[in-house]
């Protein structure tokens, strides 16, 4: 084992460590202020008609997710059915639940790329359109909310943090699509201290990787990508509002919105497989604003996640075992593609 296979595997380990003490610890604050009593009670009464709808709905954002991507690689059309592309887009997901770090997005590079005989490094150009996109949406999202919601503190001293984010990751991506020919020519000129045969390869994918972001500078493209991209949200916001009818709790809209703000934003931390612990404890604080007890947010957070984590974890079984691939085999070769 060489030097930087040894780096990678002790960088994964820490990985695993720390998400599992993030994990354990999110466990035993959500645990502290729990009445097993009442939370038996409350799982009791959950509505199963609103629970279904509320399975249909969270299986439906990887397709619409997949549609938004088959956008990204426009003007190019990769020979992938939508079926495909959604079964990718959960494999990634389930990748990203079970191991820490952001291994799902090159899997999903790896399999669209392989499968389609396209640039991989084109592929996660567009997967990193695709999280631009998202991360804007947040910060729109959480500063929309703020006139209607008292934050707490935990929560009011990180909204500044995703906003900053949003607005810097967004002026980037359109320095990088205004000025195409000024990086290229900086990154060629970096790129000579290298030896040639490297330079060559890694001209190839800085150049794929920007080609993964033109669909965002195409103004037919954008129009539909932000189309199905409000679509996509509205749909992962109606799953936790059907929830709350499950729970009988409020069926507001905000309070959908703002679960879905706060899961966005705290499931991307490396945590426990499944993120076991650091979704239940979140959906407890996204809940306790708007005055919901412990034991219901819980309650309600081991059957989101049941039905989420579950159900996208099952697709994704169903789509490696048509492939005859197991998410460490394929979490291995997403690093190593060329």
């Amino acid at each position: 084992m060489n030097h930087g296979d040894g780096r990678r595997r002790l960088f994964f380990q820490a990985q695993i460590w720390l998400g599992l003490l993030l994990g354990l610890g999110a466990l035993y604050l959500g645990a502290q202020a729990i009445d097993f009593q009442q939370l038996g009670r409350v799982l009791g009464n959950v509505r199963l008609p609103f629970v279904a709808l509320t399975l249909i709905t969270s299986l439906s954002t990887p397709v619409l997710k997949a549609v938004r991507w088959r956008w990204l690689f426009y003007p190019q059309r990769p020979p992938l059915s939508l079926a495909r592309l959604a079964s990718q887009v959960v494999i990634g997901q389930a990748i990203n639940f079970m191991i820490p770090g952001r291994w799902g997005e090159l899997a999903r590079a790896y399999l669209a790329g392989d499968e389609a005989g396209i640039s991989k490094a084109y592929v996660l150009g567009t997967l990193a359109a695709e999280k631009l996109l998202d991360l804007v949406v947040l910060a729109l999202l959480v500063v929309a909310m703020l006139p209607f919601i008292a934050l707490p503190d935990w929560l009011a001293t990180r909204v500044g943090p995703v906003v900053i984010s949003a607005l810097v990751v967004t002026v980037g991506a359109a320095a990088l699509l205004g000025g195409r020919g000024l990086w290229l020519k900086i990154a060629d000129r970096a790129l000579r201290l290298l030896p040639p045969a490297t330079a060559a390869r890694w001209q190839g994918r800085i150049v794929a990787g920007l080609d993964g972001l033109t669909a965002l500078g195409s103004p037919r493209a954008a129009i539909a990508i932000w189309s199905w991209t409000a679509v996509f949200w509205l749909m992962a916001a109606t799953t936790n509002w059907l929830l709350l009818l499950a729970f009988d709790l409020p069926p507001s809209p905000l309070i959908a919105l703002f679960v879905l703000a706060v899961l966005q934003g705290g499931v991307a931390i490396p945590s426990t497989p499944g993120k076991i612990g650091v979704f239940h404890y979140l959906c407890i604080l996204a809940l306790s604003v708007f005055g919901v007890s412990a034991s219901s947010g819980f309650g309600y957070g081991l059957v989101l996640h049941f039905l989420v984590v579950g159900g996208i974890s099952l697709w994704a079984a169903a789509a490696l075992w048509r492939w005859s691939w197991n998410l460490r085999q394929l979490a291995a070769a997403s690093t190593n593609w060329r």
